[in-house]
């Protein structure tokens, strides 16, 4: 008897999400996200293989054609209503038994294919319809939008709505983005050892399950320690997650979400486990989030291409950060060419020393380096302020850089005054085992890349009077 593997995926949920900078249509947005799963689990529950984090994918025999029918129909109609602004892709492969596996790989396919069809959104606008002001949408109500209206009546049932955006005193506030690496090798190796059709729905149902499993308890055991009110989940299912938070945690928490995420995967999953990226973005509180959370994915993305570089199939936990500092964001690249390139041509020095890896790796600095060295230089008497005199100089002529750092050397006894005001590790003062504060330039690719732009980004959005 024939069978059909059914296929969706949920397009624009960042957009949807961070459509304005109000944490209680940003809290009801996330809970209308989450509803979509948990509609498809109440009501198709028997015919689930994968439900999480808009991706979705279910079985249906020929006994249950009228309720597949059914859902192909209304399905995307239902999620559009309920959750104006998102858009949703969806395919259908029929196969007989034996073929699942195949019937998998065309499935993504044709799916792919539906992602790059551009359809036509509900609240779309025309000039002579009026525009709600905070989101451009078209207004349906005094100043709101429907989108706007649907996420506020989801955020009443939940108090954390009426918290205000997580900020610290210099009113700082992080978006993380992290994604998980070596899932698609992960998968490609467990379909290796799969035979029959119903190996293949156990082991799926079971792989969704544990990554989903995995993700929040990396996300709960990397949160004990935090005030509630400095977080804000936005995001968490499969191997995504994007969070709000106050920018003093922001470092800690993703170095910890990183370790806890290989640690919970593993455990869960068997084998090495998945690692992952992430890319923190730290902006103004009023800044457009929807800007913040396009850099955050393109710092993921850019620590994705550092790791996979040094380990294609496997690539190892990384995160990269930036202080939006432009009115607009496009791509991290265009701020590396215009904000992070310093004397262009032939002494030219790189700002963008990142990514950080939660392990060494050659030429890399750890996050925990990074960390141990951001905090020596808060202690009095360090000498931050030359070296972001030293960064100015050496934006602008490289011996005169050279020398400025050799009377800083001969001035500044850094060990002993450091270590009379902190007790730390041997290492303070080494990336690796090759960058000492003493050399502030490092060559990697055949770049010149300094590390100092970081720190000091670093020091300037972390209020260090609560650290």
């Amino acid at each position: 008897m024939s069978k059909y593997l059914y296929g969706a995926s949920v397009q624009g949920i960042q957009e949807f999400i961070f459509a304005t900078n109000e944490l209680k249509t940003i809290v009801g947005a996330s809970e209308i996200v989450k509803n979509i799963n948990n509609k498809v689990k109440e009501k198709y529950e028997k015919n689930v293989v994968i439900n999480a984090a808009g991706n979705v994918k279910l079985i249906f025999d020929e006994t249950q054609k009228d309720i597949l029918d059914d859902l192909v129909l209304n399905f995307p109609k239902e999620i559009k209503q309920s959750a104006f602004g998102i858009t949703i892709s969806q395919a259908v492969v029929k196969f007989e038994n034996g073929e699942l596996k195949d019937a998998f790989e065309n499935l993504e396919k044709k799916l792919f294919t539906q992602r790059n069809i551009t359809e036509i959104p509900l609240d779309t606008n025309i000039n002579i319809i009026k525009l709600a002001p905070k989101s451009g949408k078209p207004e349906v109500q005094e100043g709101i939008d429907k989108a706007t209206i649907q996420k506020e009546t989801e955020a009443k049932n939940d108090e954390s709505s009426a918290v205000n955006i997580p900020k610290n005193k210099k009113n700082k506030t992080a978006i993380i983005h992290a994604d998980g690496n070596g899932l698609g090798a992960m998968i490609a190796s467990m379909n290796k050892n799969l035979k029959t059709d119903d190996e293949i729905i156990k082991a799926y149902k079971e792989f969704s399950t544990n990554l989903d499993e995995a993700t929040n308890t990396a996300f709960e055991n990397a949160t004990k320690d935090i005030n509630k009110k400095s977080i804000r989940k936005v995001i968490l299912g499969g191997d995504d997650m994007t969070i709000i938070c106050d920018a003093n945690i922001a470092l800690d928490f993703t170095n910890k979400f990183l370790k806890e995420f290989e640690k919970q995967t593993q455990k869960q999953m068997g084998g090495a486990g998945l690692t992952a990226c992430a890319g923190i973005a730290y902006c103004n509180h009023k800044y457009p989030f929807h800007y913040a959370v396009n850099l955050a994915e393109s710092l993921c993305s850019y620590s994705k291409k550092h790791s996979k570089a040094i380990k294609l199939d496997l690539a190892p936990s990384s995160l990269m950060f930036h202080n939006i500092q432009s009115s607009n964001f496009t791509d991290f690249n265009e701020y590396i060419d215009k904000e992070l390139t310093l004397n262009k041509g032939i002494d030219t020095v790189y700002l963008n020393y990142g990514p950080y890896f939660v392990h060494t790796q050659e030429s890399y600095s750890t996050i925990d380096a990074f960390n141990n060295l951001s905090g020596a230089l808060m202690v009095q008497g360090s000498p931050a302020s030359r070296y972001r005199e030293w960064l100015t100089i050496v934006g602008q002529n490289s011996n005169d850089a050279k020398e400025r750092l050799l009377r800083i050397n001969q001035m500044m006894d850094l060990k002993e005054k450091m270590y009379n005001k902190r007790s730390l590790e041997n290492n303070l003062f080494e990336f690796n085992n090759e960058m000492k504060l003493t050399e502030l330039t490092y060559m990697r690719d055949n770049k010149t890349y300094t590390p100092i732009g970081e720190i000091d980004t670093h020091l300037s959005v972390v209020d260090w009077s609560n650290k």
